[in-house]
C-alpha cells in the first residue's frame, strides 16, 4: 500500500477528468480517456482545485470567433460544413493537436 493521494474522478463538459490533491496543497489534473493519448498526461502543479478547474474549463471551451475571422477561415479551408454542422479547424489548446470544433461567433469590438 502506498500513501499516494487519493485521484478525484468526474465528467466537465464531454471530458472525463481526474485530479489529485498533493500534500502540499496543489492539484495535478489529467483526461485519462482524451485524444490523442499523449494529452493524458498530468498538468500542473495548480495552486488549487478551483484553479485547476477554471484551465481547463477555459482551455477546452470553445472557441470564439468574430465574423471577419470566420470569413478568413473560410477563404483558407479552415471552415466548412463537416455533416450538416459548421465546424472550423483549429489548435486544441489542452492536447495541442488540430482539430475540428464548433464555434461561437462574438461581436467584433473594433467595428462596435
Amino acid at each position: 500500500m502506498t500513501d499516494a493521494p487519493p485521484i478525484m474522478r468526474r465528467k466537465i463538459g464531454r471530458h472525463v477528468v481526474e485530479t489529485c490533491a498533493r500534500p502540499d496543497g496543489t492539484v495535478l489534473l489529467r483526461t485519462p480517456e482524451i485524444y490523442p493519448v499523449n494529452a493524458r498526461d498530468w498538468h500542473g502543479p495548480y495552486s488549487d482545485m478551483d484553479a485547476a478547474l477554471a484551465d481547463f474549463t477555459t482551455r477546452t471551451a470553445i472557441p470564439k470567433i468574430t465574423r471577419k475571422r470566420l470569413a478568413y477561415l473560410r477563404r483558407h479551408g479552415f471552415a466548412g460544413d463537416v455533416c450538416g454542422r459548421e465546424m472550423i479547424s483549429h489548435l486544441d489548446p489542452w492536447t495541442g493537436a488540430t482539430t475540428l470544433s464548433e464555434y461561437e461567433l462574438v461581436k467584433d469590438l473594433e467595428n462596435a
